[in-house]
C-alpha cells in the first residue's frame, strides 16, 4: 500500500472512531494511471448529462479540482447505468488513484466497491446523492458526503403548498426515477411538513424528463379533473417546466400551482413569466468544497462526515433579481 495512505490512515484514525467522521484536477478524461507528475490522482464517478443542474454540478467539480492542483479523471456514466459506474468505481481501485468522489445513480449497490476500496486504503467521497451502505467494511471507505439536503428541499416544497392552501388542497407529485436516494429523501421531505388536508391524488415517475412530464401531467390532469388539483410538486425542473406545458395546454394556467426543485435559468425565466409558482434551489456549485474536503484528508487534516450545502428558495420576485444580477452558473 501507499505510505501516504498509511500515514493519513493513523492521522485520520481519531475521526474514524467517532463514527467516520473522517472516512474526498486538471480534469481529464481516458486512462486513470497515474500522471508522472507529483499531482494526486483523483477519479470521479460521475452521472453524466442529465440537465441543467447536473451540467453545471460537473462542470463545477472538474473546476474545482483542476483548480485545486489535482489531476481527476472524468468518468460519467449514461442513462443512469449503475453498471457502467460500477465498472468505472473498480477501474479507479485498481489503478490505485489516491482519491475516488462517487455521484451515485442508485443508491443501493455500491457495498462490494466500498469494500474493495476500504481493503486498498483508498478514501471515497459522496457527492449530490447519498448511498445505502449495509456493511460495516464498506463504511470505512467513505470519508464524507457532501451536498445539499433533498429532505429539505422536499419540506420546503409541503411548506410553500401549505401556506398557499390553508384549507387544503388536492393535487399530484412528479418524481425522478425508482431507486434514487434523491427521490426518497425529497418524498421525505414532503411527507415531513405537508399538512393532513393536502391530498397528493397521485405520483408518479416522469424521469427527469420535460417531455415525459408533460404526458404524465396531461394524463393525470384528465383522470382527476372532477377532484380540482390545484398544485404539481415536480421532483426536479425539467419535470416542472413540463408539467406546465400540460398546465397551459389544459387552460389551467394560474389554477394550477407548480413547485419544482433546483433552480436553474430557465426554471427562474418561468417563474417569471408566471408559469411556475415557486422554485425551491437544489445548489449544484460545490465543487470548491468538495475539492478542499479531498485536500484536507490527503493532507492528514479531519474531514467532516457530512458536508451540507446551502441552497435559496425563489418566488417570482427573487427570482427576477437573481436572472437580472447576471451571476447564476447555471
Amino acid at each position: 500500500m501507499k505510505n501516504w495512505k498509511k500515514a493519513i490512515a493513523i492521522c485520520a484514525s481519531a475521526a474514524a472512531m467517532a463514527s467516520m467522521a473522517a472516512c474526498g484536477g486538471g480534469s481529464s478524461d481516458g486512462d486513470s494511471s497515474s500522471s508522472k507528475s507529483d499531482k494526486k490522482t483523483i477519479g470521479f464517478v460521475a452521472v453524466g448529462p442529465e440537465g441543467g443542474f447536473r451540467t453545471a454540478n460537473e462542470n463545477d467539480l472538474k473546476k474545482a479540482f483542476e483548480d485545486a492542483g489535482f489531476d481527476l479523471v472524468y468518468s460519467p456514466t449514461q442513462n443512469n447505468d449503475q453498471q457502467k459506474q460500477i465498472q468505472a468505481f473498480n477501474k479507479f481501485v485498481n489503478d490505485e488513484v489516491d482519491a475516488i468522489v462517487l455521484s451515485a445513480t442508485n443508491d443501493s449497490g455500491w457495498d462490494d466497491c466500498l469494500e474493495n476500496a476500504a481493503e486498498a486504503e483508498i478514501p471515497v467521497f459522496t457527492v449530490d446523492r447519498n448511498i445505502d451502505i449495509k456493511s460495516d467494511a464498506a463504511k470505512k471507505a467513505v470519508v464524507s458526503h457532501i451536498g445539499p439536503s433533498n429532505v429539505w428541499a422536499g419540506e420546503q416544497a409541503a411548506e410553500f403548498v401549505n401556506k398557499s392552501f390553508p384549507d387544503g388542497a388536492n393535487g399530484f407529485i412528479l418524481e425522478g426515477p425508482a431507486g434514487l436516494s434523491v427521490v426518497t429523501d425529497r418524498g421525505t421531505g414532503w411527507d415531513n411538513k405537508a399538512a393532513s388536508n393536502i391530498k397528493v391524488l397521485e405520483s408518479q415517475s416522469a424521469n427527469w424528463s420535460t417531455d415525459e412530464a408533460k404526458t404524465v401531467t396531461a394524463g393525470l390532469l384528465d383522470k382527476y379533473k372532477s377532484d380540482n388539483p390545484q398544485f404539481i410538486f415536480a421532483q426536479n425542473d425539467e419535470m416542472g417546466l413540463g408539467a406546465a406545458q400540460a398546465v397551459d395546454a389544459a387552460g389551467l394556467k394560474g389554477k394550477v400551482k407548480i413547485i419544482t426543485i433546483d433552480g436553474t435559468k430557465a426554471a427562474l425565466q418561468s417563474l417569471v413569466d408566471g408559469d411556475l409558482s415557486y422554485v425551491i434551489e437544489y445548489n449544484p456549485i460545490f465543487g470548491k468544497e468538495t475539492a478542499n474536503a479531498v485536500k484536507d484528508y490527503l493532507d492528514g487534516k479531519s474531514v467532516e462526515s457530512d458536508i451540507e450545502i446551502e441552497s435559496k428558495t425563489f418566488d417570482a420576485d427573487s427570482a427576477k433579481e437573481a436572472l437580472d444580477a447576471g451571476t447564476r452558473a447555471y
